[in-house]
């Protein structure tokens, strides 16, 4: 059980201060129905700098506090350094000692890099609503509209990766244009769909119904002539419920489970989904999208002002989920394992948690971590260690 408690902060602190001395939470682990920790006893975690006190531990050297680095590997080409500019103590998992007297005068900062994510090697299909509602959700205006802008920045925020591949299919009643086949760059791409006259004349298009089954047959065709090395996604776009009968979960469904099979494997595809106007979105968030690790769904709400910008969130690859698991050791055993969310204090790869402060006295032995995230296709990374008392 964690009880969160806020206190005030410094008004002129650097954002990394902040977040490792004074980000005003205090965090209280205690045992929740039967525990291990013995009668009596409730470790304290406490953030801030609570009872920094002179000690056997050298500040000149590490700093103030008992920094413990958790790199993406257990090595580091670059020395990590503590919130105040010091070599860290510790780096990677593992187990590591440290004295209970340092322990009970500096507060403890676990700090971090995490992997980088794949961005490469994506097989990627745009299913694009050309249906007549489109003339009042996103209108064309010259040779443009907002869903043309939208696979536009889709293209660009994905072009750096490696091996990355596209494809476009433009449904209403039923499809009604598609690529041949996979393009590695949009120039290609759109010379493919329209040759010899604008790419608006495809994208913009408004005419017919809302026949969800057709685009995204069209997109479990096209997968299926895709890479057996390469993630399988799906980006649709409507700006309506489907007609009645072709809501395509049963396709849906197919791509999500694994149905895609290429060179004897079995491969999953990730939609994420995107309603554009106000109309029911009952089906593409609830049926039609994926799921992240965390149990996000990946869909959003969109107008013709912001599509492209919603779009091309949904298209990067970052972390999904994460979690810094931590617990106490005692001379009785294990504690409940407690967690923060890694994710607001992510900048650049790198993170700085609030600094915890351990009282050795009732929290005997050491801590124990487990550190874990996701990105968005589901790849899992994971790094363990235990702090132990001398």
């Amino acid at each position: 059980m964690i009880r969160f408690q806020r206190f005030a902060m410094a008004p002129a602190t650097t954002r990394a201060t902040i977040l490792a001395m004074t980000l005003g939470l205090t965090l209280v682990v205690a045992g929740c129905g039967e525990n291990s920790f013995g009668d009596g006893q409730v470790p304290n975690f406490t953030t801030g700098d609570a009872r920094r006190q002179p000690g056997g531990y050298d500040s000149t050297v590490h700093g103030a506090y008992l920094t413990w680095h958790l790199p993406c590997a257990d090595s580091v080409t670059e020395g990590p350094t503590t919130p105040d500019g010091k070599p860290v103590l510790y780096v990677g998992g593992g187990d590591h000692k440290v004295s209970k007297a340092d322990v009970a005068a500096h507060p403890i900062v676990l700090s971090g890099k995490v992997c980088a994510v794949s961005d490469s090697n994506r097989d990627i299909v745009l299913v694009v609503d050309a249906s007549g509602s489109m003339a009042s959700n996103d209108p064309r205006n010259g040779n443009s509209c907002a869903r043309l802008r939208a696979v536009d920045q889709v293209l660009q925020i994905t072009a750096s990766g490696k091996g990355n591949r596209y494809a476009i299919a433009t449904f209403s009643d039923s499809v009604q244009y598609a690529s041949s086949r996979f393009f590695e760059n949009a120039q290609d791409l759109y010379a493919d769909l329209a040759p010899g006259r604008p790419i608006a004349d495809v994208i913009c298009a408004e005419d017919g119904g809302t026949n969800y089954t057709a685009g995204l047959q069209e997109a479990y065709n096209r997968l299926s002539m895709g890479r057996g090395e390469a993630l399988k996604e799906v980006f649709f776009l409507s700006d309506g419920a489907p007609d009645k009968g072709k809501d395509g979960v049963a396709v849906a469904d197919q791509l999500k489970s694994g149905a895609i099979t290429i060179d004897g494997k079995h491969i999953k595809t990730t939609i994420a989904t995107v309603m554009v106007g106000g109309a029911k979105d009952d089906v593409l968030k609830n049926k039609i999208a994926s799921k992240a690790p965390d149990g996000t769904v990946l869909h959003a709400r969109a107008d013709a002002g912001n599509l492209a910008e919603i779009l091309g969130q949904l298209a990067l690859n970052g972390i999904q989920s994460g979690y810094l698991n931590y617990r106490a050791l005692t001379g009785e055993g294990q504690g409940t394992w407690q967690r923060v969310d890694l994710r607001p204090y992510l900048k650049d790869g790198g993170f700085i948690l609030p600094s915890m402060a351990v009282n050795p006295s009732t929290v005997s032995t050491g801590i124990e971590i487990r550190l874990e995230y996701y990105d968005r296709t589901g790849q899992k990374f994971v790094i363990t260690g235990r702090l132990l008392w001398n």
